[in-house]
């Protein structure tokens, strides 16, 4: 995270959240005209792997202009760092659907019927009346050829 703070004269204003692939950090940058900052979210990622599939997901996204979904906001690519296995992106409000580093690209996860079968149960759970609207959003992800297995209320939220 230094070495992202001196290559982009960032400063850290605070971690907006740990998970199983990175960290995720709320920085602001110098504006591109210089006058004043702008804040973005960095997620710095710990294996290659999760950086690079998250990357494409987010540049696939990018291509097709994609910046909600079903009234969800979905941040924006702004740019990243292969070196660093850095991320930045715009900053969303809920609604919102982010968190894009267990999702899949242009294929749905070779899980077992069984696995299918708990991982509804959970999310059925999870999500209790909105349910049915996260599988609608999962629904329209997939029509981008995205499909998102991590799916919990930390990262579609109402």
């Amino acid at each position: 995270m230094t070495a992202y703070q001196e290559r982009k004269g960032a400063q850290v204003e605070s971690c907006l959240g740990v998970g199983t692939q990175g960290s995720v950090f709320l920085f602001s940058l110098p504006s591109p005209d210089q006058n004043g900052f702008i804040q973005i979210a960095v997620k710095f990622h710990d294996r290659e792997i999760a950086y690079s599939r998250e990357l494409r997901v987010f540049l696939q996204l990018q291509d097709l202009g994609i910046s909600e979904v079903r009234g969800h906001m979905v941040p924006q690519l702004v740019g990243y760092d292969d070196e660093l296995l850095a991320i930045e992106m715009t900053i969303v409000s809920p609604p919102y659907c982010l968190d894009f580093g267990g999702a899949y690209l242009d294929q749905r996860p070779d899980y077992t019927p069984e696995v299918w079968a708990d991982w509804r149960d959970q999310k059925s759970e999870a999500f209790e009346e909105n349910w049915r609207e996260v599988q609608n959003i999962l629904a329209e992800f997939e029509t981008f050829g995205v499909f998102i297995a991590d799916v919990n209320p930390g990262n579609i939220k109402f």
